[in-house]
């Protein structure tokens, strides 16, 4: 319901003494662990790998699925030189060296499901096969910095003839909620994301928490997905993927349309297109996301969609960011100290300067408090009726 949604993103469960205990135990083994490989032989980075599965294995064990959202101990060496904000919509593909982005190959396929005007199985499908486009693990092992309250992250996806407009913003750090909405000429792309990483025995599988909504503008259709998990394995080896067996789904109200999908071994993605008025599978998509991904109708096996990686490559799109300078919450102001130090290798400093940034962030909202404020996001509004947070539309932004 709307309210049960609205009360999932706007609240969170209290940490417990268990889930404390851990973290200083986690914490523990990431200090023991960073100043083992500061040596840098293989031997010593041997090392502390060996020790960090063994100390989360432990842990685990202990405790079962321990939280990991507030966890801070993270080495700073184990952090991408990103914030959360890029790391959705800028990172490079984990299937391809030579593919698009995740991001361009996604608005790519949501062009064409705009330009095609088929039938509703065939555009619920092409919207479906943008998001198996969009979705898969991260290429990089390393764990974003958690964005803090206002920081924002604007860019533009530029095709030859078209060019879509996208703003990304955290709007609450207790959950983290990130609000993104992007928008070309008949293409709205919406919705919020609350990473929530566990540690289950010797892997970490971070749930998305949250929903993506794909408006085709003229047609007034709004398809919304909720996200699939991912997760990061270090036993045998260390390597991401996605969860597998967990559902996650599509559905469009105005067309009645709801799809499942899965995702199986070596990269395999399966899924059921069903109408909700007479229970009908109308629909089959399988394949798997690292090469083609094939949609046939069940009435006639007509192929009526189709996403191929290797035409993927010959997509012509690219991400250009907006980074304003003057303005404190653009993600790259917020951790420039920090992104250089890590940039030149100088550790201590970069975790110093991460340092300052979260004790800066703690400061102000102990200011709000003491003023009996509360924080009002630059570029989103949360709509209490639906539970959402929507762009507000009275924000301007601004693109240099």
């Amino acid at each position: 319901t709307a309210t049960a949604t609205a009360t999932t993103l706007a609240t969170t469960q209290p940490k417990t003494h268990a889930d404390d205990a851990f973290h200083r135990a986690l914490a523990r083994a990431s200090s023991e662990m960073e100043a083992e490989s500061r040596g840098g032989s293989f031997a010593a980075k041997a090392r502390a790998y060996a020790k960090a599965v063994t100390a989360m294995a432990s842990v685990a064990a202990r405790g079962g699925r321990v939280d990991l959202t507030s966890f801070l101990g993270t080495p700073i060496r184990w952090c991408a030189r990103m914030s959360l904000l890029r790391t959705v919509t800028d990172s490079a593909s984990s299937v391809s060296s030579d593919a698009p982005s995740r991001t361009v190959r996604f608005f790519e396929m949501l062009r064409r499901v705009d330009a095609e005007r088929d039938d509703a199985v065939t555009r619920f499908a092409g919207v479906a096969l943008a998001m198996i486009a969009e979705i898969e693990p991260p290429a990089s092992l390393k764990k974003p910095l958690n964005p803090v309250l206002g920081e924002t992250a604007i860019h533009s996806v530029v095709f030859p003839n078209e060019r879509f407009e996208s703003v990304w913003e955290q709007v609450s750090h207790h959950p983290p909620i990130s609000a993104h909405c992007t928008r070309g000429s008949n293409v709205r792309v919406e919705g919020e994301l609350r990473p929530k990483p566990h540690l289950v025995g010797a892997h970490i599988e971070v749930e998305l928490e949250g929903e993506a909504r794909v408006t085709l503008i003229d047609r007034d259709e709004t398809y919304v997905s909720d996200l699939p998990s991912f997760e990061w394995r270090f036993v045998p080896r260390w390597h991401s993927r996605m969860t597998r067996k967990r559902k996650w789904s599509i559905r469009c109200e105005k067309t009645g349309l709801r799809g499942e999908f899965t995702y199986a071994a070596k990269r395999g993605v399966r899924g059921v297109v069903y109408s909700t008025w007479s229970g009908a599978a109308v629909c089959e998509i399988d394949g798997r996301y690292d090469g083609s991904v094939v949609a046939k109708k069940i009435s006639s096996g007509e192929a009526v969609a189709r996403y191929d990686l290797e035409d993927a490559k010959r997509f012509r799109g690219q991400i250009v960011r907006h980074t304003h300078l003057d303005d404190e919450r653009d993600t790259e102001v917020v951790w420039k100290e920090t992104f250089k130090a890590m940039e030149e290798n100088r550790w201590d400093d970069a975790k110093n300067a991460k340092k300052r940034v979260e004790e800066s962030e703690r400061e102000k909202r102990r200011e709000r408090e003491a003023r009996g404020e509360t924080f009002e996001p630059r570029f989103f509004t949360l709509d209490e009726r639906l539970g959402r947070w929507v762009r507000d539309t009275r924000a301007q932004v601004v693109l240099y």
